[in-house]
């Protein structure tokens, strides 16, 4: 493990709880960082004049309120600056706006580009992102940007608690398949798919196809992020239905957006793990939390 032990850790006010651990884990100092609002509603921005001449780990994921956490990040990276630190790294846990990575229809913008465009023309040098949906976007980057991810911590976690004699890994979808696949290769366990169809008008999840025998097996499926809960609710009813006997759905990103928390509590899956790249109040227990600190230390160049 590759502890950079001359690094200081600063936090937005997204996810300190985990910056914090980033902390820990790297043996060094957690920067203060005051983050408070005008009358008018603008950011005020103020970092402790300790990071002046230091290599610093800037972390902030971009989660709700997505527009303002990422304004937070230009704004800290321009103070980090002008206190002149040695140099700046980003990470982002969560990278708010991964799902425009692309133009699905005329007149839209390629937002995910966007953003990236927009740190990289800050003092920011270095940028670190955790398990994207399409892991072409650290091209939109022009700085050095690297795509990490917690597959280990997930397959670490799961040789743990589960007994894997009668267990598989399923897609949720043909677009997972790499992932899917890489999850099954740590576990030594077989592979099968589910073919899934979102309306992208409306974002309705329909599942019409299985390539793979479930029946009487526990089924494992890793994805990228959970937002709606459509995929896993939807994944995990035609699952059971196909004679699935559990089913444990592992995300990296628990985004949970509308009723997703209340409609996975009713839903067939059995368990859901997800990690702390986006702050969570607090959860039900079906759903469980996992530490990703340790995926970024390890990953720091």
């Amino acid at each position: 493990m590759r502890y950079n032990t001359a690094m200081k850790v600063i936090s937005g006010s997204s996810n300190p709880q985990l910056a914090k651990n980033i902390a820990q884990q790297l043996k060094t100092d957690l920067i203060p960082c005051k983050i408070d609002k005008f009358a008018n509603g603008e950011k005020r921005i103020m970092v402790d004049a300790g990071a002046r001449g230091q290599k610093i780990l800037l972390v902030q994921s971009f989660s709700k309120p997505v527009d303002e956490h990422i304004i937070e990040t230009l704004l800290i990276a321009d103070a980090l600056e002008r206190l002149g630190v040695k140099s700046i790294e980003l990470f982002v846990p969560w990278f708010g706006y991964s799902f425009q990575d692309k133009v699905f229809l005329p007149g839209e913008p390629l937002s995910a580009k966007v953003v990236a465009r927009i740190l990289s023309e800050t003092s920011i040098n270095k940028a670190y992102l955790l398990d994207l949906h399409n892991i072409s976007i650290p091209g939109f980057f022009s700085i050095p940007t690297y795509h990490l991810t917690a597959m280990d911590v997930f397959a670490q976690h799961v040789q743990k608690k589960y007994k894997l004699s009668n267990t598989l890994v399923v897609s949720p979808d043909y677009g997972g398949l790499k992932r899917a696949r890489a999850f099954a290769d740590i576990l030594d366990l077989d592979l099968a798919s589910v073919e899934k169809r979102r309306n992208l008008k409306t974002g309705e999840v329909t599942t019409s196809k299985l390539d793979g025998e479930v029946e009487g097996k526990n089924v494992l499926i890793f994805d990228d992020a959970i937002l709606s809960g459509g995929t896993t609710v939807e994944v995990s009813k035609f699952l059971k239905d196909h004679g699935a006997k559990k089913i444990h759905f592992f995300a990296t990103h628990g985004v949970f957006t509308g009723e997703a928390i209340k409609d996975l509590q009713k839903s067939p899956v059995d368990s859901v793990t997800i990690t702390n790249s986006i702050y969570q109040d607090k959860l039900p227990g079906k759903i469980a939390v996992l530490d990703i600190s340790s995926s970024l230390v390890e990953n720091l160049s």
